[in-house]
């Protein structure tokens, strides 16, 4: 079954393939220009970019997602401004912000998904750390945060892991394979029709 990922970060459509291949989804990526708020909760924000896309045949499962980094010593602070607020600071900017707090943090995400009339949401945490020094020779990625963020019981940075290392910890891992279950579980159109 094809499932379409509305992204234009080829990471985050790599992951979904290797996390939703086991359930029988086949993750098809494209692009969209979504005009993202800069306010709100993460699922509010999916579903701006859900009701931006129109040109998808109803009976095609599709998805877009929204994610951030929480910092413990702040109030859902970055939270949905991750990007933004990575661009505008950088990393020493992070650590200036977190000197002498509280360094523990989580990456949550959330997948919106909307398949015919329903529109389901599934989510992903992964607990850990924000490092004091970026370890030497580790180059940022796609990611910003993946240098300096140590998962809980991971003695590396998401930077330095493999992708299989990484994906054994991901949030969005962790939401994409609800997702995947929800998919499974849910009756074909033969079997509801059986009981109407």
């Amino acid at each position: 079954m094809k499932i379409i990922f509305f992204t234009s970060n080829l990471e985050k459509l790599n992951e979904a393939r290797l996390a939703l291949a086991p359930f029988g989804l086949d993750v098809e990526g494209k692009h969209f220009p979504f005009n993202e708020p800069s306010e709100g909760k993460m699922e509010e924000i999916a579903l701006v970019k859900l009701s931006q896309i129109d040109s998808i045949d109803p009976d095609t499962p599709f998805i877009v997602d929204d994610s951030g980094i929480f910092f413990q010593a702040y109030t859902d602070f970055p939270g949905i401004l991750s990007g933004r607020v990575f661009r505008m600071i950088g990393y020493r900017g992070i650590d200036k912000l977190l000197q002498n707090e509280d360094r523990r943090a989580y990456f949550q995400g959330v997948i919106a998904l909307k398949w015919k009339k329903d529109v389901k949401f599934f989510y992903g945490k992964t607990y850990g750390r924000i490092i004091e020094k970026m370890p030497k020779g580790v180059q940022s990625s796609y990611f910003p945060f993946d240098p300096i963020f140590m998962p809980d019981g991971a003695d590396k940075v998401f930077a330095e892991m493999s992708k299989d290392e990484k994906l054994k910890y991901s949030y969005r891992r962790k939401a994409l394979e609800e997702l995947g279950k929800w998919i499974k579980e849910r009756p074909s159109e033969e079997e509801t029709n059986a009981q109407i």
